[in-house]
């Protein structure tokens, strides 16, 4: 064999390649193989075993399935502390009036205390654990936003912060500017300091893909998330949106008119909303884990966003007030609590997912010249896999050629545990 492959899974049940245009729309092989050389998935199918030669490693998938590694969209993976106090409260009956007639100090400005002017390495520290917890389970591409300190100086740690986890852990971590998170007492200074300060910034050093504001009541309008997001595109920043969380405030139409990639949470959506997602391309991303973790009173239906033909990812939101790191666990929300099917959870954590990070091109799929992230699970279908929501599947985790995990145990990277970066 002139040009072997550098590694070869094999001995798989099934093999998923989440290609929406495949006839079943979804692409399910059976007793197929897949071949990876350096980086990149040469050959999926019956006959990707016969790239195998003398110096090929085998992984043996041992009846399992095989699926792109999962990716997720939506986290707020750098952070300090957490609510668990503001948990416990809302398990009492308490909505977010009612924590803040009780006296509770909640949501966002909860967390700022703790998360202001931590130094990146400490941040980092923390949420490598997370990390690679998240990579344990099968996912190997994580977007994580700032937005915790709300400030310049906390939100450029904690981007920082990110590009250290992805240094260390090798997962692909794609970083989010999320400075307007919740809103301080002095929103008019606090945002002419994002536009002429913080963004240019942040561009400057390449420290954020996206920039993403909470439109909600209480939170950002309308007018000032436009004006942020029209600065952070004149940066090369694409826009995402946190909105129509609580009530409909129209940040689904503001989200097609800056060409955001995604619309994030999107409990109050309309049908006129969903229509002009589905034409415009936008993906609309979900948390039905968050959902339930803060007792939404209206709990994502996404069945009627598929009706509507709306590209629909889903993500753990992983947060203070979230402690959710398994895209598995979000597949078996995602079906029992939200009315997707099996398939489309899987394509929801992978191919979807990919599409709201604009990455589709590259990774969210098994096809020869993607990049080679891919999950094994101890499955025999995919099915099983938010079936059986409340253990890890996961047995092998492959990012970009290399096995990040094997037999459900992290490969060990001891010597790369210590954040340094030039500062």
């Amino acid at each position: 064999m002139d040009d072997p492959a550098d590694l070869v899974i094999t001995g798989a049940s099934r093999v998923v390649l989440c290609d929406p245009d495949a006839p079943d729309g979804i692409g399910v092989l059976d007793s197929a193989a897949v071949a990876v050389k350096g980086e990149t998935i040469v050959a999926v199918g019956p006959d990707a075993a016969n790239l195998a030669g003398p110096a090929t490693r085998v992984v043996d998938a041992a009846g399992g399935t095989v699926t792109p590694g999962l990716v997720d969209c939506h986290t707020h993976l750098v952070f300090e502390g957490d609510r668990s106090a503001e948990y416990f409260a809302r398990t009492t009956g308490l909505d977010d009036a009612g924590l803040t007639a009780a006296g509770h100090v909640w949501g966002v400005p909860a967390s700022q205390r703790i998360n202001k002017a931590v130094a990146p390495e400490v941040l980092a520290a923390t949420a490598l654990g997370r990390a690679r917890k998240m990579l344990l389970s099968g996912t190997t591409t994580i977007e994580t936003k700032s937005g915790y300190g709300l400030d310049h100086a906390s939100d450029i740690a904690s981007l920082e912060a990110a590009r250290l986890v992805a240094e260390i852990s090798g997962l692909e971590v794609v970083p989010t500017y999320l400075g307007a998170h919740a809103r301080p007492d002095d929103a008019a200074r606090y945002l002419d300091t994002i536009c002429a300060e913080t963004i240019p910034e942040i561009a400057e050093r390449n420290l954020a893909t996206f920039c993403d504001v909470y439109v909600d009541p209480n939170v950002f309008t309308i007018e000032e998330c436009a004006r942020v997001l029209a600065v952070a595109a004149d940066h090369g920043l694409v826009a995402k949106l946190h909105t129509d969380a609580r009530v409909n405030v129209g940040g689904a139409r503001l989200a097609v008119e800056m060409g955001a990639a995604s619309v994030d949470h999107a409990n109050m959506l309309s049908d006129d909303d969903l229509d002009a997602l589905a034409e415009a391309g936008t993906a609309v991303a979900f948390f039905p884990g968050f959902d339930w973790a803060v007792n939404h009173p209206h709990p994502v239906d996404a069945r009627r966003f598929c009706d509507h033909g709306v590209t629909v990812a889903i993500a753990t939101d992983l947060c203070p007030v979230c402690w959710h790191l398994s895209q598995q666990m979000t597949m078996g929300f995602a079906c029992r609590l939200s009315g997707l099917t099996a398939d489309e959870a899987l394509m929801g954590a992978t191919i979807n997912a990919a599409r709201a990070l604009r990455l589709d091109a590259r990774i969210g799929s098994l096809a020869a010249g993607k990049q080679a992230d891919i999950a094994v699970f101890d499955t025999p279908d995919h099915a099983r896999i938010p079936f059986r929501f409340g253990a890890n599947s996961a047995r092998t985790v492959i990012k970009k050629g290399r096995v990040l995990v094997e037999d459900g145990r992290l490969i060990d990277r001891s010597a790369m545990d210590q954040p340094r970066m030039d500062r």
